[in-house]
C-alpha cells in the first residue's frame, strides 16, 4: 500500500467562511496577505473575505496573479507581504493563485529568490509561511497539495514546486465563493476534477481508502456538472462540485500520470489547464484499454461505472461525449494551441514527472500518436 502524507485541516461547507477569524486569531496571525486576481477584487469576493474579518478592514490585498502562475507574480505579492509587514497568506482563488501561494509561503522566509527553490525544491525548509487557502473555483485541487506549477515567464514550461513544506495549514471551503464562477470556468475546472480523480485512481500506487475518494469524486463531477454550468446559482451542485474538487485533490496524493504529462508540455501556451486536461484525457484513455492489460482494463472498467455510463461506452468516449456537452474542445489545436510538432513535444513528454506514477508509461513513440490525436 501506498504510504500518503496527510491532509491539511479542513472546513467545508456554506457559511465556512465564518471560520477564518477565529483560525486566524488561533495561529497567531494578525497581518495577512490575500493574494488573488483581478477577477475576484471586480466581483466582489474578495469583499467578502473582507466582511468575515470585521477586525481587520484595511487587511493587505495583492490581486496581481495572472491566469497562469509566474514568478513576476509571486515577486509582486512578496513586495507587498514585505511593505506591509505581514506575518500570514490567504490564498483566495483558484489554482494559479493558490500554487502562487505555496511559492510565495517558501519565498517569504527563505533567503534566495524564488526562482531557485522552483530549480531545485530540496532546498526548502519547514520555515515556511503560515498559509490558508479559500478556493473560488471547483477543480484544481491546489488548496490541499504538496505541489504546483510555477512559470518562469509566461509562455514558459512550467517548474514545480513539491515539497511537503508547502502543503496548505488550512483549507477552507465555502461554496458560496464559486457562485460567480463563468460558465466556461465552472466547465473547465470541473473537468481538471475529473481528470484528478481519473488519474489518481489509475496510478501505479494502491490505497483502498483514496481510491473510494477518487470513484467518489468522479461520480460527483459527472452527476453535476452539467447542473452548475447550466445554473451557476444552483447551490446543491455547486456544493457537490467543491467537494469534487477537494477528492481530486487528495486523488493527486496517489499520483497523476499521462493526461497530465501532456497538459504539462500544452502549458507553455496561455490556454486554461482545465481545458488542456480534459481533451488530453480521452487519448490517453484509448491508449491504456488498446494495450489490453487485464488489471488496467478492470480498472478502466471500474470508472466507467463511477461514470454511470451505458454498458459498452468506455471512459475516453464518455469524457470526450460530456466534453461536448459542455462546449469544451477534444482538440488542443482547436483551442489555438500554436505548437504543431508532435515528435518534439514527445520528447518533452518523456521526461515529465507524472510518468512515475502511470500505470503504464508510453514509450517516445506512443506518446507521439497520443499528443497527435489530442492535437486533434
Amino acid at each position: 500500500m501506498g504510504v500518503l502524507p496527510g491532509f491539511p485541516t479542513v472546513h467545508f461547507d456554506f457559511g465556512a467562511l465564518g471560520a477564518l477569524a477565529g483560525e486566524l486569531a488561533s495561529r497567531g496571525i494578525k497581518r495577512p496577505l490575500i493574494i488573488t486576481d483581478t477577477g475576484l477584487t471586480k466581483h466582489g469576493v474578495v469583499d467578502m473575505v473582507r466582511a468575515a474579518l470585521p477586525g481587520n478592514p484595511d487587511i493587505a490585498v495583492y490581486d496581481g496573479i495572472p491566469p497562469n502562475p509566474t514568478v513576476a507574480g509571486i515577486e509582486g505579492a512578496l513586495a507587498l507581504y514585505r511593505n506591509q509587514d505581514c506575518d500570514g497568506i490567504i490564498g483566495l482563488g483558484g489554482g494559479s493563485v493558490l500554487d502562487s501561494g505555496k511559492a510565495l509561503r517558501v519565498a517569504a522566509t527563505h533567503p534566495e529568490p524564488v526562482i531557485e527553490y522552483l530549480k531545485d525544491p530540496s532546498k526548502i525548509t519547514a520555515n515556511v509561511a503560515p498559509y490558508i487557502t479559500l478556493p473560488t473555483t471547483a477543480g484544481t485541487g491546489a488548496e490541499i497539495t504538496f505541489g504546483g506549477g510555477i512559470h518562469p515567464e509566461p509562455g514558459k514550461h512550467q517548474l514545480g514546486i513539491r515539497s511537503p513544506h508547502v502543503k496548505p495549514d488550512l483549507v477552507i471551503c465555502d461554496p458560496e465563493l464559486t457562485l460567480t464562477l463563468p460558465p466556461i470556468l465552472t466547465a473547465g475546472t470541473g473537468m481538471d476534477a475529473l481528470g484528478h480523480c481519473v488519474e489518481g485512481f489509475l496510478s501505479n500506487n494502491y490505497n483502498p481508502p483514496t481510491e473510494a475518494i477518487a470513484l467518489d469524486g468522479i461520480a460527483r463531477v459527472v452527476t453535476y456538472i452539467e447542473r452548475a454550468v447550466a445554473n451557476g446559482g444552483d447551490r446543491e451542485a455547486r456544493w457537490h462540485m467543491l467537494m469534487a474538487a477537494l477528492e481530486g485533490g487528495m486523488s493527486i496524493y496517489m499520483g497523476l500520470g499521462p493526461v497530465h504529462v501532456l497538459g504539462h508540455i500544452f502549458a507553455d501556451s496561455p490556454l486554461h489547464h482545465g481545458a488542456l486536461i480534459t481533451a488530453s484525457a480521452p487519448p490517453v484513455l484509448r491508449f491504456y484499454k488498446a494495450r489490453g492489460d487485464a488489471a488496467l482494463s478492470e480498472r478502466l472498467d471500474r470508472v466507467a461505472s463511477a461514470m454511470k455510463l451505458a454498458p459498452g461506452t468506455d471512459a475516453a468516449t464518455g469524457i470526450a461525449e460530456l466534453n461536448t456537452r459542455l462546449g469544451l474542445s477534444n482538440s488542443v489545436r482547436e483551442m489555438g494551441y500554436p505548437n504543431d510538432d508532435p515528435e518534439m513535444l514527445a520528447g518533452l513528454a518523456m521526461n515529465i514527472h507524472f510518468n512515475a506514477t502511470a500505470p503504464l508509461k508510453p514509450t517516445e513513440d506512443q506518446y507521439r500518436h497520443i499528443i497527435a490525436e489530442a492535437l486533434g
